[in-house]
């Protein structure tokens, strides 16, 4: 289908799927300095047909002080709550709801503060184990891991790790499948138009890891550039994985404030290595729950 399936600038992609229905948690792209109040949810039954729905305005946050803005929300789903983490003025906060569209109530202080574990602490990430134990993401410049408490409203104590992985900028995120864990990350700066995205994978999230390879990157001759800060989802009870990431929009080139996401088919080789995604003009579409052939 069509380029930018959302129809507006936005960037910094979480895709979920509960029930039936895609939620997208997103950037707010299209102002100078990355400078959105406000964070959205876009609802979808096939990554083609979107409903755009307000669920958490930076007014609402109390520890926000209008330095910076609105960046890279991520959901996790917890003993029957949504858990929002996302970033304003440089720090990680954190808000809970009933449900995907809210209303979400904020915690008070930041959930990881300016300064906290010597880190920057934007683009958050969640990822869940095989065994239920959620694990949160974050960082830029290093790459940071810390195991969440069951109901993911705290981070365990003495459970923060770091790492740099090759030449790793930010969008820290981990997914499993069968008895391998994958990691991938952006490199190099939003506004550049070789942002890519590079992986690696290892028997345990202690490694070992291997050597880092591009998952995906630009293709000039396509008029496709920085391509990066993703996530990878998986549907329920199936084995199809879809990756979302962002890059320049295609009607402002040269552009870091003004980025489009689109979705993209993620194929695995026969020896478990994820396949290099080669970027379309058009975005995936993924029909309909009651559309999908068992």
């Amino acid at each position: 289908m069509a380029s930018n399936p959302l129809h507006r600038y936005c960037a910094d992609p979480d895709l979920v799927m509960i029930g039936d229905r895609w939620y997208l948690y997103c950037t707010e792209d299209g102002l100078a300095d990355w400078s959105s109040h406000a964070f959205y949810v876009y609802e979808s039954g096939d990554l083609c047909h979107w409903t755009r729905r307000k669920i958490l305005d930076l007014d609402q946050v109390p520890w926000w002080h209008g330095r910076q803005g609105a960046w890279a929300p991520c959901l996790l789903v917890r003993q029957g709550r949504c858990i929002l983490y996302f970033v304003a003025d440089g720090q990680i906060g954190q808000a809970v709801a009933p449900g995907p569209t809210g209303p979400f109530r904020v915690a008070q202080e930041p959930f990881i503060a300016r300064g906290d574990y010597d880190c920057v602490p934007i683009d958050p990430s969640v990822f869940v184990d095989d065994d239920d134990v959620p694990y949160l993401l974050w960082g830029n410049g290093r790459a940071y891991m810390a195991r969440l408490s069951s109901d993911g409203l705290r981070l365990e104590d003495g459970s923060v790790r770091s790492a740099v992985p090759d030449n790793f900028r930010e969008a820290i995120t981990v997914f499993r499948r069968g008895d391998t864990y994958y990691a991938s990350w952006s490199e190099n700066d939003t506004r550049d138009p070789n942002y890519r995205i590079r992986w690696s994978s290892a028997p345990s999230l202690d490694g070992p890891w291997t050597t880092p390879e591009v998952l995906i990157q630009a293709d000039r001759a396509k008029g496709i550039l920085a391509t990066g800060h993703h996530c990878i989802t998986c549907v329920p009870g199936r084995d199809d994985w879809i990756v979302a990431y962002h890059r320049f929009a295609r009607d402002v080139q040269g552009d870091g404030c003004h980025r489009e996401i689109v979705f993209a088919p993620l194929d695995f080789a026969d020896d478990g290595a994820m396949v290099q995604v080669r970027p379309q003009v058009g975005s995936y579409w993924y029909p309909a729950r009651d559309q999908v052939t068992p």
